[in-house]
């Protein structure tokens, strides 16, 4: 194995320390250089949820508890037979003796018990309460957050019922009274979402540096399809930190009113109380197609009464009939509402249109002989790689577009070029092998990477449609929507898409995912502070730890991304590196082996891969929740283990470069440690 080649495999692995020898010592250099500095590239600073969130320790136990290392305001399991035997181990208060009595159950609501310990010697009689009253309220602490924490999970009172039947516990409170309770924690929840909702408006603002805001629009609905009974519509802010500004929620049903249906012709006057004397859940009459374009409608109309703002920009799919409905009425008066596109809808019309002509031809002969699908021709791969190639060089190239449309077609010509024929006139040195080739003056072959012309001729009229200047319009300064789908997710944890549910519970969802989305777990506990009267010291816990998992995910995959970024920097300056000291040596003859080509549209296409959109939300890392509609990946899944490796040989770093390493590493999220002594084996 040629050192070229050894030295090409380290860059990309990035884990295999380089040994520089002497007419490479200044290419080594560089690549070190280059190296050592990625975790001080990228500040955390700039990410999302860095600027959300903070980073929070774990309480000391001493803060619920003086003395003990148990919190004095959390709840411990015990069986029955535990506390029975504990109990014939202590003296009666009443006669003295060694108590030997029974244990009854008062009263029970819920996971509240009253329990009564009796003494058969003398009939005395001690109560116990295992949960403390709620103050104002006559409910009890451990039912609140019980029915707080089916909500978060997304198993609502079927599922806790299931839970405690499987740990042989009480069965939580009846159905009829949890849905009425449900009612209470709506409107809790609502106050602490509209607060967060608020703030986050303020910093939009200061963000902007004024009262006109660009936000991002996008609908969902309760359950798959389009006849969904509830839906909703958020509006998120376009900066560095996205939060949700605004929400409108939709019913089709009210669940009272449905159950009212069977007395309607028994009790005709019980039907019309209920009726009159209940809250009616359903406000929307119209089909569920349209949620979308209603609520935003909705929320652009009360923009200005709400908080006095300005959504003069609006970051929608093409697909959608929002901007439209938008455009039909003068919201503001001598404002204009510009449509941004989101560009990851519009590169997935790459994909659709290219499925639909395969279609088209299917098992028809092309002029070759052959169909349009199988090995090396439009495969579903190569459909995927066409795609992600649209939408990456969208992504580059988004504020030029005479650079955009010449290097969308680059994406054709590209493939179409032949050893005969070739056709790069568009083609950017950067990524393309060919002209990599021809400036180091070394052979290049087209083969590994090229179409069969007859299905590129096949497919060329959906590069007429998608890259002509009329369309490529479209997507300049386009934006992403990103954030609105990882808003979605959070919803759908909490009010999964295959249950149906009520109009209050996908609400409750809703508003309990704008806090999470916003400010975090961590600020969950205000909500349980106003309910149950504290915090909590396990929940409390719990919350950091969601959180503190949060910004590990993001950090992980931000790491992820520069690393890959500085590989491909790293390689350039090696091509640059070797072709001056091919130069100076005499040495012109000297090929590089297809294999390693750095093409962009061959088989190791850095562009071809999934790439991090603009304003990248990470949700909880053990949750995975698939979207209806394909979207971009935003994560770079084929990464493997050796991402996560140590980049540097400990025999090359300095001390300035561990200090620079401690100072933004991952270390404190148990991800990435600077001070990993381990060695990589070079690669024979």
């Amino acid at each position: 194995c040629s050192t070229s080649t050894i030295t090409k495999r380290r860059i990309r692995n990035n884990i295999r320390p380089i040994q520089a020898s002497s007419p490479q010592s200044n290419t080594a250099s560089t690549i070190q250089t280059t190296i050592s500095n990625l975790s001080t590239s990228s500040k955390r600073s700039s990410l999302p949820s860095q600027q959300k969130i903070m980073k929070r320790t774990k309480l000391n136990i001493t803060s619920t508890s003086a003395n003990s290392n148990v919190p004095m305001d959390g709840y411990t399991i015990l069986q029955n037979q535990v506390l029975f035997t504990l109990m014939c181990k202590t003296n009666c208060e009443g006669c003295g003796n060694r108590w030997n009595g029974t244990i009854n159950i008062n009263k029970r609501e819920g996971l509240f018990v009253i329990l009564s310990f009796q003494c058969s010697s003398c009939t005395n009689i001690i109560t116990i309460e295992t949960s403390p009253k709620v103050v104002g309220s006559d409910r009890r602490d451990i039912n609140v957050r019980s029915q707080i924490g089916g909500h978060l999970c997304g198993i609502r009172h079927a599922g806790l019922v299931k839970l405690m039947g499987a740990m042989n516990l009480p069965s939580t409170i009846q159905d009829e009274r949890y849905s009425k309770w449900d009612k209470d924690l709506l409107v809790s929840v609502k106050s602490f979402s509209d607060r967060s909702m608020k703030k986050a408006v303020e910093e939009a603002v200061t963000a902007a540096n004024g009262r006109e805001l660009m936000v991002s629009g996008d609908g969902f609905w309760q359950t798959r399809g389009f006849q969904s009974r509830h839906g909703a519509a958020a509006l998120i802010s376009c900066n560095t930190t996205p939060k949700v500004l605004d929400i409108e929620t939709c019913s089709k049903t009210c669940n009272v009113c449905m159950g009212a249906l069977a007395i309607k012709k028994s009790n005709p006057a019980k039907y019309n109380d209920v009726i009159r004397s209940h809250h009616c859940e359903k406000n929307y009459n119209k089909s569920s197609g349209t949620i979308e374009a209603d609520a935003v409608l909705n929320m652009f109309q009360r923009s200005v009464s709400k908080y006095e703002i300005y959504y003069t920009k609006y970051v929608g799919d093409g697909d959608s009939k929002t901007f439209a409905t938008l455009s039909n009425k003068p919201l503001y008066p001598g404002k204009v509402i510009r449509k941004i596109e989101d560009l990851n809808h519009f590169s997935k019309r790459m994909k659709r249109q290219l499925e639909t002509k395969k279609r088209e031809y299917g098992k028809k002969q092309l002029s070759d002989g052959k169909t349009i699908g199988g090995k090396n021709r439009l495969s579903e791969q190569n459909v995927i790689r066409l795609q992600m190639a649209f939408a990456s060089t969208i992504r580059k190239c988004k504020h030029d577009l005479d650079l955009l449309f010449k290097r969308s077609w680059a994406i054709f010509w590209h493939k179409y070029s032949t050893n005969d024929d070739p056709r790069h006139d568009s083609c950017s040195i950067d990524w393309c092998g060919y002209l990599k080739a021809a400036r180091d003056g070394t052979s290049y072959d087209h083969t590994p990477h090229a179409l069969p012309r007859p299905v590129l001729d096949a497919i060329k009229p959906v590069f007429d449609n998608l890259c002509s200047r009329k369309s490529l319009e479209r997507v300049l300064d386009a934006s992403s929507q990103n954030p609105n789908e990882g808003f979605h997710s959070l919803v759908w944890l909490m009010s999964p898409k295959h249950k149906t549910t009520s109009g209050t519970i996908f609400e409750i969802a809703c508003h309990l995912a704008i806090i999470i989305f916003n400010d975090g777990y961590f600020a969950l506990g205000d909500l349980f502070n106003n309910m149950c009267g504290y915090r909590g010291y396990y929940t409390n816990q719990a919350m950091i730890h969601f959180d503190n998992s949060r910004l590990h995910s993001e950090s992980k995959a931000s790491n992820r991304k520069t690393r890959k970024e500085a590989g491909r920097d790293v390689q350039k300056n090696v091509d640059n590196g070797q072709t001056n000291n091919n130069n100076a040596s005499g040495n012109d003859d000297k090929t590089i082996d297809d294999d390693e080509a750095d093409d962009d549209y061959n088989e190791t296409n850095p562009s071809d891969q999934p790439t991090t959109q603009d304003n990248e939300t990470i949700i909880d890392n053990d949750e995975s929740i698939t979207d209806d509609n394909d979207t971009t990946s935003s994560s770079d899944e084929s990464s493997n283990d050796s991402d996560d490796k140590t980049i540097l040989s400990p025999d090359t770093r300095t001390n300035e470069d561990v200090e620079k390493n401690d100072e933004t590493s991952d270390d404190e999220y148990g991800y990435y440690n600077p001070k990993d002594r381990r060695r990589w084996k070079e690669e024979e």
